[in-house]
């Protein structure tokens, strides 16, 4: 008998063949959803990062709020602009909506709560952006032993019926050797197809939970700063223009 894989494969029916396609069907769109969540991860990143960096100086500096609006509108590509810009733009809404109430200091701080909503929702959206695909790789990792198990069932039923069949040995070792092999090479088949993508999953998932804490420190300190700005606007709103003498103030 011939235990090369080209031999292995002639030597098979049907039902493991079909089996061992599907594995390696599921094997291709595996390393397919890999390969492109690999390069998405690694942009975003670097983009985020590039953000983030250009940003944190125009919201340091008073008066450069405006700045900081236009960012995300070249940042499209970083899943941190789509994030932040969202919280500046509703930030800048909130302010012109409260007009001269501005400096009411309750509502500047609904208006903080609300800005923190508003990247929440932005943060689930680009996280679930960021796991598309995944759910098919824990598909196939959790089907593909399965899947080699079924060929498996079959190749030892072939093995049986050999031994069972006069005309073809009559239950010799040389002639189930060819049902166990098949049997054997769909579950190594399924195992590797089922490893690699837990691997992947693995990986993946924890890519977006330190995606995740990215987002919510640049988010928190975003919070902070425009927390701050808000403040001194409503301070400086509230003092007033000429501050009356003090009483029993001596006059020369």
């Amino acid at each position: 008998m011939d235990f090369s894989l080209l031999g292995l494969w002639s030597q098979m029916g049907l039902v493991a063949k079909l089996v061992v396609i599907t594995l390696l069907v599921m094997s291709m769109l595996a390393i397919g959803v890999s390969l492109e969540r690999v390069l998405t991860f690694r942009k975003g990143r670097r983009r985020s990062i590039e953000y983030i960096t250009t940003l944190q100086p125009l919201i340091s500096t008073p008066g450069r709020l405006h700045e900081a609006l236009k960012l995300p509108a070249s940042w499209n590509d970083a899943p941190l602009a789509r994030v932040l810009g969202v919280g500046l733009t509703e930030y800048r809404t909130g302010l012109e909506r409260l007009g001269p109430s501005a400096s009411d200091t309750i509502e500047l701080e609904i208006l903080g709560h609300g800005v923190g909503r508003s990247m929440d929702r932005a943060k689930k959206r680009e996280l679930s952006g960021l796991g598309r695909g995944l759910p098919l790789l824990a598909t196939i990792a959790s089907s593909a032993p399965f899947v080699g198990l079924f060929g498996t069932v079959f190749g030892i039923i072939t093995a049986f019926e050999k031994m069972a069949d006069p005309s073809k040995g009559g239950g010799g070792l040389a002639t189930v050797s060819a049902g166990i092999a098949e049997a054997l090479l769909t579950t190594a088949v399924g195992l590797a197809v089922a490893i690699v993508s837990v691997w992947f999953y693995n990986y993946f998932a924890a890519k977006m939970d330190e995606f995740g804490s990215i987002i919510d420190d640049s988010t928190g300190e975003l919070a902070d700063r425009l927390a701050s700005q808000a403040s001194r606007v409503a301070h400086s709103s509230a003092l007033p223009a000429h501050a009356p003498p003090l009483a029993g103030t001596v006059h020369a």
